[in-house]
């Protein structure tokens, strides 16, 4: 199988036309071209926000069979996919044959013969890792490719990663409202949330910045209603998972 080499000049074409998306069609239309530039018919754009310890956001954009994507949604398959348990933990791209064979849970499906036996013959992915402790992955499959897959995934590997930044960069700038709970936290408020953590008490923390322990409390009630918690132990959960506060929060 011959592939042509991408030049600079198509890496840097389609960054630009990354970087010029107005909203997530736009953002659809360039992970096609992406698709076909590696040779592959599919694609799945996916990152995972963290909501809470027991609940997540998702955001996809993909071209995937409609069945397969019914099937794995239906099925929970997001419960045993190796791909999205590497991708949360791995920063190097990896090929779906790595995990062919293993088995997760004996009362899970294996997902990648899953895949395999729904159209999505040959596959890899890209994990990704964004602001506000979100990750997903980028992946690739095609239908018909079996035996060309390490050729597939080699030539990928030489090439999507120079893109991957500027997709994350520009995709959140078009989908920020998820984030928008982060950055309406005040200074004074991240504050008080990080010495909380720290297990501090409203008396330490007082002391600590200097105010009354009436003035750490209103701060501490403002973060809570603005994460939509109920508790300062929730508060403190949430604000981490979703990044709301990050060391050295004094930084803002």
């Amino acid at each position: 199988m011959s592939m042509k080499d991408i030049n600079a000049n198509d890496t840097y074409r389609i960054i630009n036309k990354i970087k010029a998306c107005k909203n997530n069609k736009d953002i659809n239309q360039c992970l096609y071209e992406i698709t076909e530039m590696i040779y592959c018919e599919y694609y799945l754009f996916a990152i995972i926000h963290p909501h809470s310890m027991v609940r997540s956001d998702i955001s996809i954009l993909d071209n995937y069979p409609k069945k397969w994507r019914q099937y794995y949604d239906d099925a929970n398959l997001i419960q045993c996919d190796p791909i999205v348990d590497y991708s949360n933990s791995n920063h190097s791209p990896v090929n779906w044959s790595t995990f062919e064979n293993d088995v997760i849970n004996k009362k899970h499906p294996n997902v990648i013969k899953e895949a395999k036996a729904s159209g999505l013959v040959t596959g890899f992915s890209f994990p990704i890792h964004t602001a506000n402790n979100g990750f997903g992955m980028l992946s690739f499959a095609h239908s018909g490719k079996d035996k060309y897959q390490d050729s597939l995934f080699l030539h990928a590997c030489m090439n999507i990663p120079p893109i991957i930044p500027f997709l994350i960069d520009n995709y959140r700038k078009i989908n920020i409202a998820h984030e928008k709970l982060n950055s309406d936290l005040t200074k004074r408020e991240k504050e008080c949330l990080v010495w909380a953590c720290e297990g501090k008490s409203t008396w330490d923390i007082s002391k600590i910045l200097g105010c009354s322990e009436r003035t750490v409390t209103f701060h501490l009630t403002n973060a809570q209603m603005k994460l939509n918690t109920t508790n300062r132990c929730q508060s403190i959960s949430k604000a981490i998972l979703t990044g709301a506060i990050d060391c050295p929060c004094f930084k803002n």
